[in-house]
């Protein structure tokens, strides 16, 4: 990822949990797309012209880009679903200079382990799926943004979870969370069997294949991360929102939005 030449560079990783859900919803006008790239993935599609807009605007909010004085601070987007698919060239967002933006590499860190390496989120290995202090894995990660600004690792104090604000991490020094939140009231056998039935029940679903109307039971195995948290059961996803990102269907989105529009009279 893109260092700038810091010694320690400042990063964010850009999440959402499922009230992201209903903004998408809100926006969704597959009569309004222009490209392919819109139509095969539309959420996808979206954070990438939000993100960098929104980092730009932050930017310009906190005096660090401003045009009309010849200021920028040069920053990169790079987006999770680029592990797995060859990333666009990188252009500008709009009202950017030409020199604040850097196009990402075409190879970037999986975003699940930089969340992990930060303290983020717990990596289960077993699972596949990063599990989070307050959301569980009831949440998604979009892009890692980089700026060319230094790191100071006590700025993560403000960061931190309170009881005021249920964000953020647990993690003071951005080393990786040790022990598995899914599991922290769990004693030691308790955890090797939880390990033991998830491990049993991935490589059966492996063994039997992708299928995308299979997609309750990728959700169960989801869901198993979290019976011993109830406090987790709020941020669940609902039925729709993980129907549609394990099925990836075009027109199934676009009958949600329909429906969310004409319940909340959008436009």
């Amino acid at each position: 990822m893109p260092t700038f030449n810091q010694t320690s560079t400042l990063s964010v990783i850009v999440g959402s949990h499922k009230t992201f859900w209903e903004t998408f919803l809100a926006q969704h006008h597959p009569s309004r797309f222009d490209t392919e790239a819109e139509h095969k993935d539309p959420m996808d599609h979206y954070c990438e012209r939000l993100i960098p807009r929104v980092t730009l605007q932050a930017l310009k909010a906190a005096g660090l880009y401003d045009e009309t004085q010849n200021l920028t601070t040069t920053f990169s987007v790079a987006f999770s679903h680029w592990r797995i698919t060859v990333p666009p060239a990188g252009t500008p967002p709009e009202g950017s200079a030409p020199t604040g933006f850097v196009a990402p590499p075409a190879q970037t860190l999986p975003i699940q382990h930089v969340a992990h390496a930060a303290g983020f989120a717990y990596f289960n290995p077993i699972a596949f799926l990063n599990v989070h202090p307050v959301y569980g894995p009831w949440f998604g990660m979009r892009a890692i943004v980089m700026v060319d600004l230094p790191y100071d690792i006590s700025d993560n104090e403000v960061l931190l979870i309170t009881d005021q604000s249920q964000t953020g991490t647990y993690s003071r020094d951005s080393k990786p969370i040790e022990c598995n939140p899914a599991f922290q009231h769990l004693n030691k056998e308790q955890i090797e069997q939880q390990n033991a039935a998830l491990e049993v029940t991935k490589n059966a679903l492996l063994t039997k294949g992708w299928d995308a109307r299979d997609w309750h039971e990728w959700v169960a195995f989801r869901h198993s991360l979290t019976r011993d948290r109830p406090d987790w059961q709020k941020w669940r996803y609902s039925d729709h929102q993980m129907q549609y990102h394990y099925q990836k269907q075009p027109e199934f989105l676009e009958e949600c939005a329909i429906r969310f529009q004409n319940q909340h009279q959008f436009n």
